[in-house]
């Protein structure tokens, strides 16, 4: 067992049933070290690793994970972190359970209905996931200002605080995330899922499609993350704006913000995708939803440039010097 008062800080992981075993055997197996050699690495007790986390007694810390990983790299890690682990613990998971029945947990203010509570719920359904204690928004690590944008707007609407970082398996990800079985609660209220959102059927409320502000705000939280404007065609000066998702529902939901707000969507191509391409629909969508996210500023900004939307790489590199106001709408 871990020395007396010691503790180790940091997310945690919990594996599919079996899975934390196997990870722990591979790394043994593969290296040929022992129990000892192993936990001197780790700088814990032997009985920590063989017995506490072989056992699946303990879930397994996500930095004592990497640790042990490197000992024998069997597999690529984000694979493990795919396809091996259910979810991320919040750190001091355990105690926070345990004591006073999880009331430890950060509270949220319950918002009333509001623009900004749509465009988080849009952005949510877009990018992001939930698991039992935690809330996650995915992102490319290119657009930070976009996370920290979330975040305040999260700040304002819920009084509670995020923790953004980059994607410890894929640093070409940044995440955001909130540490609150409340507010996985909340939003499981309004429509979103924790898991799989084709299979669990995740949606946003009613309400949202109950007037135009509301609508409008939903829909720049999904497009600024499912979403983006793009080239029609190589050569050709026309931009169309484009919604991408593998589900049925959020297609629906897409299809009904659109109709709500007056634009006539078309199919793109896996047939769940919806596109605007007439070229009034393109600019009048800017005027109406705008976007909170740099990347998609850029794009149509210098669209109406030069006729053409940049490269990610340009995108890239443009936005280290983005000072808009956000959200942004033409006027």
């Amino acid at each position: 067992m871990r020395r007396q008062g010691y503790y180790i800080q940091g997310e945690r992981l919990k594996f599919k049933k079996g899975l934390q075993k196997r990870f722990i055997f591979e790394i043994k197996n593969g290296s040929r070290k022992s129990w000892v050699e192993i936990s001197n690495i780790l700088k814990v007790h032997p009985e920590t690793v063989s017995r506490d986390w072989y056992s699946e007694k303990n879930t397994l810390p996500e930095v004592e994970a990497k640790k042990m990983y490197k000992i024998c790299p069997f597999i690529d890690f984000s694979i493990i972190m795919r396809d091996w682990v259910m979810e991320q613990l919040p750190p001091r998971w355990g105690q926070r359970k345990g004591g006073n029945g999880g009331n430890n947990l950060k509270k949220i203010q319950i918002p009333p209905k509001c623009p900004e509570l749509a465009e988080i719920l849009g952005s949510a359904l877009g990018d992001g996931s939930l698991s039992r204690y935690v809330f996650t928004l995915s992102c490319d690590a290119t657009q930070r200002m976009y996370t920290l944008y979330i975040e305040r707007l999260i700040w304002k609407v819920f009084r509670i605080k995020c923790k953004i970082f980059l994607n410890p398996s894929n640093k070409n990800n940044i995440f955001l995330r909130v540490y609150s079985a409340e507010l996985v609660r909340y939003f499981q209220k309004q429509g979103l899922s924790v898991g799989n959102k084709i299979r669990c059927k995740a949606r946003l409320p009613m309400w949202v499609f109950s007037n135009k502000k509301f609508a409008s705000a939903a829909l720049r939280g999904l497009f600024d993350t499912d979403g983006g404007i793009y080239q029609k065609q190589k050569n050709y000066k026309r931009a169309i704006i484009e919604f991408q998702t593998k589900s049925p529902h959020i297609h629906r939901n897409i299809f009904n913000l659109l109709k709500i707000l007056e634009f006539k969507p078309s199919k793109g191509n896996n047939g769940l995708n919806l596109r605007l391409q007439n070229q009034e629909e393109v600019f009048r969508f800017f005027k109406i939803v705008g976007s909170s996210n740099p990347k998609n500023i850029i794009r149509y900004q210098e669209f109406l440039k030069k006729g053409c939307v940049p490269s990610y790489k340009e995108v890239a590199f443009l936005i280290r010097g983005f000072k808009g106001n956000l959200p942004f709408k033409v006027t």
